[in-house]
């Protein structure tokens, strides 16, 4: 790993036709954090209450500096203290398994209830990760019952994985980002989006040109294989302009391992506002150094921001020395959104271990002088328990403002507890509805007997007879549906199947094969993203990872050995512009326009590339 010292960023924008490719700007030197800075109403069916979104008077002066008290606080500094050590949201249960709700996104609705988002464990085979949804009506004192609002869509680009979720409300609609994969080693990692009506879903993932479909990410890495790649999203709207930050952890050859978190903006009231995002800068870089203030950042992870309308400022909260027995709470503010500076640790009233954390603000990221201000955390407490057996807690806070940067709290020790076993804090009912496959493949007038399953938080397995399941959504020219619940193919091909059952919902995959088929025979390319933006002198790697279809209609990047193995070919239409190497390697020469073709076995995708000084 690679120690940094200071940063000179020049801020790079970068706008992508298909989804917005994550690269790095050119820093002179690399990076000392501080440097980095150029760059509902509720019913009882469905939990539709709306968040607090501001009236359209109020939005017109969102961020005038007018408005009373702005000018005051202008020159002061944020400070945010604990105000108790708060109350667990889930705990762990039984022997202490592996368990967890990380990564909490909070929102606050106009009658005080709170919506609350989570990652959790997905099915542990299949699927890594699932998000689940809970509500409170009372502000916090009590919760409803769980459930998986969003899992991954078989035989896609996010089929791994669906996690860190971060949500927003905007013209009517419920918006959830959240990070997803492909790779089978929980790598490449991507920023995908879905929406919808009703906090509980049902929601649609965002599929390029529109929602419902096969999902597309709204923010691409590419980078090396090897890298965690792009994810852990956090949204801020302010007057219809979405500020959109995500996490990048990626490789240099200059400067090797490289973390940072990046901030994008788009105009909201663009109905093609997924596809136009555009790269305004580097928030921070997150690399273990040490600071010109001789402050220390290790492990430090992603970032939740928010938007204090008292005083026109945004912050973010995070965790430093995260997972260890002395690791705090860390804050940063803005004057811009863009560019943040560290203010202080919190560590009062922080159970050691903490790590994902999430800060509640109104549907659009904001938070009022009068709202109650709340955080929210996991943590695997002293002692540290196995990997994923980690509690989440909920901590309501105070926000005020001082004439100098509070830095009391990095003095303080955080508080030494050890997690406790707690199965009051959950529930008994389903939260997931699953099969005994997420995959069924099968040749026409074969018939397929799906067998259904419902979990609940114990993660306990019961049997749902397929004649109670309601199937939503498929494509009719692939299969029919019987009165039964039995799928029976008639054209070859592939669908995605929505089935629901009491309120659970999820998406199943078929696939009709031909009578003879070569599973390992590439059928087709198709690039998850077909543009990139880059610059002369990136110094981060890029690459080009193409993703292939196979006979059996299984989907994977390829990379490593089997770009050999299968003959991939890569070339670039004008050398001069951009060469690729034979594992996919990008290298940009000078400013200018090329087009760079894969192809194997008779297949053949391109992805435009444009680079600029």
């Amino acid at each position: 790993m690679k120690y940094f010292r200071s940063i000179i960023i020049i801020a790079t924008a970068l706008c992508l036709t298909a989804c917005s490719s994550d690269q790095a700007e050119v820093p002179d030197y690399v990076p000392a954090q501080e440097a980095a800075k150029s760059d509902a109403d509720k019913t009882e069916e469905n939990n539709t209450s709306e968040p607090t979104e501001p009236k359209e008077e109020d939005k017109k002066d969102e961020t005038s500096a007018s408005d009373t008290g702005y000018k005051e606080l202008i020159d002061k500094h944020v400070r945010i203290r604990l105000k108790n050590e708060g109350k667990d949201v889930f705990a762990l249960w039984g022997f202490g398994r592996p368990d967890y709700r990380y990564g909490p996104s909070i929102m606050l609705d106009k009658d005080g209830g709170i919506h609350a988002w989570f990652a959790s464990p997905g099915d542990g085979k299949k699927e890594y990760d699932w998000i689940t949804y809970r509500h409170s009506d009372d502000g916090g004192k009590t919760w409803g019952e769980e459930k998986v609002v969003l899992s991954p869509t078989p035989g896609s680009a996010d089929y791994k994985s669906v996690c860190d979720p971060d949500a927003f409300y905007y013209d009517g609609y419920y918006y959830l980002g959240y990070t997803g994969t492909i790779n089978c080693e929980g790598l490449c990692n991507n920023v995908f989006i879905a929406r919808s009506k009703n906090p509980d879903g049902p929601y649609e993932k965002w599929d390029g040109n529109g929602w419902g479909g096969t999902p597309v990410p709204i923010v691409y890495y590419n980078g090396v294989d090897i890298g965690w790649g792009v994810g852990e999203p956090s949204f801020v709207v302010v007057d219809d302009k979405l500020y959109a930050y995500n996490t990048l952890d990626s490789f240099s050859e200059i400067y090797g391992w490289v973390r940072a978190t990046r901030v994008r903006t788009v105009d909201l009231t663009d109905p093609m506002w997924p596809k136009k995002l555009e790269l305004e800068g580097t928030s921070i870089y997150r690399n273990d150094c040490t600071d010109s203030n001789n402050y220390t950042y290790e492990d430090s992870d992603s970032w939740d921001v928010a938007y204090l309308e008292d005083s026109h400022k945004f912050i973010a909260l995070s965790t430093n020395r995260r997972f260890k027995d002395d690791s705090c709470l860390l804050y940063y503010e803005s004057y811009d959104g863009i560019s943040f500076d560290r203010v202080s640790e919190l560590n009062t009233n922080v159970i050691s271990g903490c790590h994902n954390c999430g800060i509640m603000t109104d549907g659009y990221g904001h938070i009022r002088k009068d709202d109650p201000k709340m955080i929210g955390y996991a943590y695997a407490g002293s002692g540290l328990f196995s990997w994923g057996a980690w509690a989440t807690r909920f901590v309501s806070i105070d926000i005020d403002y001082t004439d100098d940067y509070d830095r009391d709290e990095d003095d303080v020790e955080n508080l030494k507890m050890s997690l406790t076993m707690d199965e009051t804090l959950l529930g008994k009912d389903p939260i997931m509805l699953t099969c005994d496959q997420l995959t069924y493949t099968s040749k026409v007038d074969q018939p397929i007997y799906p067998k259904y399953y419902v979990i609940n938080e114990y993660r306990n397995k019961a049997g749902v007879s397929p004649k109670e399941v309601t199937v939503e959504k498929y494509d009719r020219n692939v299969i029919k549906v019987t009165d039964d619940g039995q799928f029976i193919p008639i054209r070859e091909g592939v669908t995605t199947v929505g089935v629901e059952y009491n309120g659970l919902r999820r998406d199943i995959c078929i696939r009709v094969l031909p009578d003879e088929c070569d599973d390992s025979q590439i059928k087709r390319f198709y690039p998850i993203c077909d543009h990139y933006d880059i610059k002369v002198n990136e110094p981060i790697i890029l690459k080009v990872r193409p993703m292939a279809v196979f006979g059996n209609y299984d989907i994977r990047e390829m990379s490593g050995y089997e770009l050999t193995a299968y003959e991939i070919e890569f070339k670039s239409s004008n050398p001069y512009v951009c060469t690729v190497e034979k594992d996919g390697t990008i290298k940009p020469i000078q400013a200018g326009d090329a087009v760079i073709t894969v192809s194997a076995e008779g297949c053949r995708c391109t992805i435009d590339v444009h680079v600029t000084d």
